[in-house]
């Protein structure tokens, strides 16, 4: 039996795209005045605290680091009277992301938190993302560790698939065992589709009788529903002036449930009260798409390899900076240039790819300009993870003593032991001079160079290094590129394909079993493309999943 609606708070937000409406430049613009202009509206109802008074969430903390890059004094002061007054919350998600970030970038991901926390000694305890359908398991434990005890959701409706009995607040059990309070919810859309902020009598007569049968037909425990709500304009929409206004007349009316406008925070008091009530779930909140990743197959290769080779630049500045104090961290502006790199490898895993119009008219300017900034993160990001990376073993290598014999210095920034062998640059025939710290040293690994040599295998040491001569390089480098390779653990045998790459199977040793289909045309973890059935319907998308009227 469902329970009976009292309250619907409505999470005022503008939603953040990185393009989709205007290109990526513009977009940052935008939500740089989004801010100026909710701090005007919740200044407009500060005396009071009603149901009606303005209240604005920032979504994204991504949009508000770029606001205080620009933001004078009085501004920032403002913002934080009305955060501490409780008329603003920042929740803590950099953007609307993808699952196609990696533990580690996950965390990284969370440092404006510390930020907001530190330097403006504001509370942030809640996370929300919108317009993707699920987030990796990891999430959980790692918001749990940043003192975030609830995490939303409000999927996009064109391509995705709800969690089952939408909406649901339920707590989703992480890898460690903990538990998050979160929200399966609607589209971020749907408050203003049922006629708030626009239109009274719809809402009473239409929106509101449609919702509630939802809600019966699945028997909603709470006696409260979340709603997040978007400005008229849509996605990048600013702060909607006329909310407070709708919400007064509304509840003036005496109309049912009630109203307000609130905070995510206020929402998770309230769902607290009932946490030994809700359901649990366990595991990864599954992504049932993602916008443009089959599409750019290339960059996101690159985008991959970039976060590698972040790694591998932290681990041996690390080493560096054990060494000589961070001195050449200093010289060479590693902090500055890192921040640039992590910032590109992070938005081109955010969730927006191409503009509105880009599946309409993929000639027009704003599909192509659009593209092109997108595109620009990965490879942005490739550039100076490679720039970070060179400089990393080089300034390692600097550290070492160098003998006459010495060809190659071999970097290993991993936990364990690995053998390291391929074609490699011929440190016999550097371009420039042996110690140039500049255009030289960011030559030697270019793809194209033909002086190179085929390095033996050679085992190196967890995050260590070997020193190698010429007796460690093959005087014959031909390779038979169709060799079937494969490495096994006690428990499973992985096969790799060297002549395009991936993993062609999988099998399980101890069950003596492939786990892996070689005969199906489909690779492994390779990309299944999938549709609606009938293509024919006048609004095919919506075939997938059927949402409220």
């Amino acid at each position: 039996m469902a329970a009976n609606v009292e309250t619907i708070y409505l999470i005022h937000h503008s939603h953040t795209d990185i393009g989709y409406t205007h290109d990526q430049p513009v977009v940052w613009e935008m939500h740089r005045r989004f801010i100026d202009e909710a701090i005007d509206l919740c200044e407009r109802s500060a005396d009071r605290d009603t149901d009606d008074a303005f209240r604005w969430t920032v979504e994204t903390t991504g949009v508000l680091m770029n606001w205080l890059n620009t933001a004078s004094d009085r501004q920032v002061e403002r913002f934080v009277a009305l955060a501490r007054a409780g008329r603003i919350e920042v929740t803590a998600m950099l953007a609307n992301v993808t699952p196609l970030y990696d533990a580690d970038q996950l965390i990284e991901s969370f440092a404006p938190v510390r930020r907001v926390r530190d330097d403006f000694g504001l509370t942030v305890d809640s996370a929300m993302n919108s317009d993707v359908n699920g987030q990796n398991w990891t999430l959980v434990d790692v918001l749990l560790d940043l003192s975030i005890r609830g995490f939303s959701m409000a999927i996009n409706t064109h391509y995705g698939g709800a969690l089952d009995n939408q909406p649901c607040a339920f707590r989703w059990v992480g890898p460690s065992g903990r538990s998050i309070l979160a929200w399966n919810g609607w589209s971020y859309g749907l408050a203003r589709g049922l006629g708030i902020g626009n239109d009274v009598a719809g809402l009473r007569n239409t929106g509101w009788p449609a919702l509630q049968r939802w809600l019966d037909d699945r028997d909603y425990p709470l006696p409260f529903v979340m709603l997040q709500y978007f400005d008229a304009f849509g996605d990048n929409g600013s702060a909607d002036p006329g909310l407070s206004a709708f919400v007064r007349d509304w509840n003036s009316k005496g109309y049912a449930p009630r109203l307000r406008i609130a905070l995510p925070r206020e929402w998770w008091d309230a769902v607290e009260a009932y946490r030994d009530l809700l359901p649990t779930s366990r595991g990864d909140w599954t992504d049932y798409w993602n916008f443009g990743c089959g599409s750019s197959a290339r960059e996101q290769a690159i985008n991959r390899s970039s976060r590698a080779r972040l790694l591998v630049a932290d681990a041996a500045y690390a080493a560096v900076s054990a060494l000589d104090g961070g001195a050449s961290m200093t010289r060479n502006g590693q902090p500055a240039t890192r921040a640039q790199a992590v910032h590109a490898i992070d938005f081109w895993d955010e969730h927006t790819w191409g503009a509105d119009c880009a599946v309409r008219d993929a000639t027009d300017d704003d599909t192509v300009v659009q593209w092109g900034h997108k595109a620009a993160y990965a490879y942005t990001g490739r550039s100076l993870s490679s720039l970070l990376a060179r400089d990393g073993v080089a300034e390692l290598a600097r550290q070492v003593q160098r003998e006459p014999t010495d060809r190659l210095l071999i970097f290993n920034p991993l936990p364990w032991p690995r053998v390291v062998a391929g074609r490699v640059p011929d440190p016999a025939a550097p371009r420039g001079r042996v110690d140039d710290r500049t255009a030289g040293r960011h030559f030697q690994d270019r793809a194209w160079l033909r002086d190179t040599r085929v390095l033996k295998p050679v085992e190196v040491p967890a995050f260590g290094y070997r020193i190698v001569g010429d007796d460690a390089f093959e005087d014959d480098p031909s390779v038979d590129a169709s060799e079937a390779l494969a490495l096994s653990s006690r428990r499973f045998r992985v096969f790799f394909d060297r002549s395009f790459g991936g993993i062609t199977g999988v099998s399980d040793r101890l069950i003596g079993q492939s786990l892996v289909d070689w005969e199906s045309g489909l690779s492994f973890f390779g990309f299944v493309y999938e549709t609606v059935a009938n293509r024919a319907a006048p609004n095919p998308r919506h075939l997938i999943w059927d949402p409220p009227p």
